[in-house]
């Protein structure tokens, strides 16, 4: 079934009023009909099953069936902290990540990042939503992820209370994600420190783990950044069975 998320304010009194971009997809692109059902997300923790009833490529409506809460989320939480790179890399990962069960993506700018200011990117941001919520409705999750503010690295690196803060760090000699994982119960939060092309300057490292980040490799093999941010994310989502 067809998932959508809509803003709460078109779900009123058990009546659905679909936004007219969200309209045309249903009409022109689903070529669904009066009497099919869809699945409404407000993204603040409800579920709708929805019956068209009125479908026009301008105009859609329905009524609200049954409602309950929104599921299909991860029970852990993934921050991921990567640095910007270039649009087609860093859109893919905002995608596929998605598709994985991150909750929150942060737009770093580090020493090495092709882009250094905050404003080159902000323009960018209705693109980078969009491109979450299309992904979260193919995948059928309960929730959008959140897009925080892009930041320089300094700023984002504290400590955070009852969160792992991990760093992949090419030149790790020691521990592995895997193993440094196996060493906790199951987390609220963990995040994920990625760098760009080139990876992180020493300072940076040193900055990171000044504020407890754990330094851990993903193996032998030299990895792109974003084959680096979907097995990260793998691997923390299967060492606590969010992947089945």
């Amino acid at each position: 079934m067809n998932h959508f998320f809509l803003p709460p304010a078109s779900i009123t009194e058990g009546a659905v009023t679909f936004p007219e971009d969200v309209s045309a997809q249903i009409a022109k692109v689903l070529r669904l009909r009066t009497g099919d059902h869809v699945i409404v997300l407000d993204n603040v923790g409800s579920m709708f099953d929805v019956e068209l009833e009125i479908v026009t490529p301008k105009t859609v409506e329905g009524k609200v069936i049954s409602q309950q809460p929104a599921g299909n989320e991860p029970a852990i939480s993934i921050q991921l902290q990567i640095c910007l790179t270039q649009r087609e890399k860093f859109e893919w990962i905002l995608q596929k990540c998605t598709e994985l069960g991150v909750s929150q993506f942060e737009p770093l700018i580090s020493e090495r990042t092709l882009l250094q200011k905050e404003g080159e990117v902000l323009g960018k941001y209705d693109r980078w939503r969009k491109i979450l919520k299309e992904a979260a409705e193919q995948c059928e999750r309960g929730r959008i992820p959140e897009l925080l503010p892009p930041l320089a690295l300094k700023h984002a690196l504290k400590p955070e209370p009852d969160t792992i803060s991990i760093l992949l760090n090419e030149d790790e000699q020691h521990l592995s994600l895997g193993s440094l994982l196996k060493q906790f119960e199951k987390p609220g939060k963990v995040r994920l420190l990625i760098g760009p092309e080139g990876g992180f300057s020493n300072d940076e490292i040193e900055l990171a783990r000044s504020a407890n980040y754990q330094s851990v490799t993903l193996g032998s093999r030299i990895l792109r950044m974003e084959t680096a941010a979907i097995a990260a994310t793998t691997i923390v989502m299967n060492e606590w069975d969010d992947l089945g």
